[in-house]
């Protein structure tokens, strides 16, 4: 059976991954990447450090965002997002980067990724980021450079998402 995701299932779905992929453009270029994300209350959170991405999105704010699961050619789900592209700077950056890390680790959490004796009440951002090299490539480089962190937010203007599911049951994983 193929359908629609109803906006409570695109949502729930928008949780519970961590990878998508922002597509930009500007001039007679396109530009897809795949992102670290978070979901919350209408937006997309990410970071990078500036670059193609960010240069493209500042020029021209008009975004699409796509996530999908597969587990295989039968059972799938797939997310586009249209939305606008916001820099966030000061207290704002921070609260993003935080609803960013908290998503990052409830998923690996969910996924068993982390150890059963890590304390992960005790981890600051920084350790938590490092550890699982979201954020590290921002901190450490071959020449030692820091880099700045560029955060931002997509406003989702408008979502569809459709699904493949060949099992009798309304679960999707």
């Amino acid at each position: 059976m193929w359908g629609d995701l109803d906006k409570d299932q695109i949502d729930d779905f928008l949780k519970s991954e961590l990878i998508g992929r922002i597509g930009c453009f500007d001039d007679n270029r396109v530009f897809v990447v795949p992102v670290t994300y978070a979901y919350d209350n209408g937006y997309i959170y990410g970071h990078t450090k500036d670059g193609l991405k960010i240069q493209m999105m500042r020029k021209n704010p008009n975004v699409c965002f796509e996530v999908d699961w597969m587990k295989d050619m039968s059972n799938w789900k797939s997310v586009i997002l249209y939305g606008t592209f916001e820099e966030l700077k000061g207290d704002d950056a921070n609260k993003g980067l935080e609803i960013l890390m908290k998503s990052i680790r409830t998923s690996l959490d969910k996924k068993s990724l982390w150890s059963e004796t890590t304390d992960h009440d005790n981890l600051g951002l920084e350790n938590s980021a490092f550890l699982h090299s979201y954020l590290s490539p921002f901190l450490h480089s071959k020449n030692n450079e820091i880099f700045e962190i560029v955060v931002y937010r997509i406003k989702v203007s408008e979502a569809t998402g459709k699904f493949g599911d060949n099992t009798k049951s309304n679960s999707y994983y």
